[in-house]
């Protein structure tokens, strides 16, 4: 589930995506789990496509900023947040993360873990303005969150990448043109 701000069906519309684990827990300060997440993202990406214009993983939280070729972040985010949390806390128990898992428990019939808040937060920027200050926001993150001196030295981040103009040169690849062309859209 995920409370949306402003709702606009527009096509080039940019989200500004959050999502939060389960009781704050640092969950992703681990390169591999933040791996299994990119990848997932990537996944969900081709069967929904969406351009991917900005990204940040914090230790407890993600943002993302999305560009859904169909209006439907809240579909992506329940796919990348059901098949992510399922991966990653199928690694925690492989990889016997007690602690980890501990923290992640939830008391609901059929399952013992949550790697998710249930919630996310959705809004659409609706000016460029909105986007540039939101995409500043979130390569600042860890920055003010004291992990790194400088943007660019943060790896789970767009940051580096959209300096470089190289869609590569982050663990998960940005779209430096994420807006869709008439043609894409009117492929639908």
């Amino acid at each position: 589930m995920s409370s949306r701000i402003f709702k606009s069906n527009e096509p080039n519309t940019f989200h500004y995506v959050t999502c939060v684990a389960n009781k704050r827990r640092n969950v992703f300060y681990d390169n591999e789990i933040c791996t299994i997440l990119s990848e997932v993202i990537e996944e969900i990406k081709q069967k929904h496509p969406f351009k991917l214009a900005g990204y940040v993983f914090m230790p407890d939280h993600i943002h993302m900023i999305l560009n859904p070729l169909v209006p439907e972040s809240g579909t992506i985010l329940r796919k990348i947040k059901g098949k992510s949390g399922k991966l990653i806390i199928d690694y925690l128990i492989e990889n016997r993360r007690y602690k980890d898992l501990k923290w992640l428990r939830i008391h609901v019939k059929n399952r013992k873990y949550a790697l998710w808040q249930t919630r996310s937060s959705d809004i659409d920027l609706i000016s460029k303005k909105f986007f540039k200050q939101k995409l500043d926001y979130i390569h600042m993150n860890p920055v003010r969150g004291g992990l790194c001196e400088t943007p660019e030295d943060w790896i789970w981040s767009s940051c580096r990448a959209l300096k470089t103009g190289d869609p590569n040169d982050s663990p998960l690849e940005v779209d430096l043109d994420p807006y869709w062309t008439a043609d894409e859209l009117n492929s639908l």
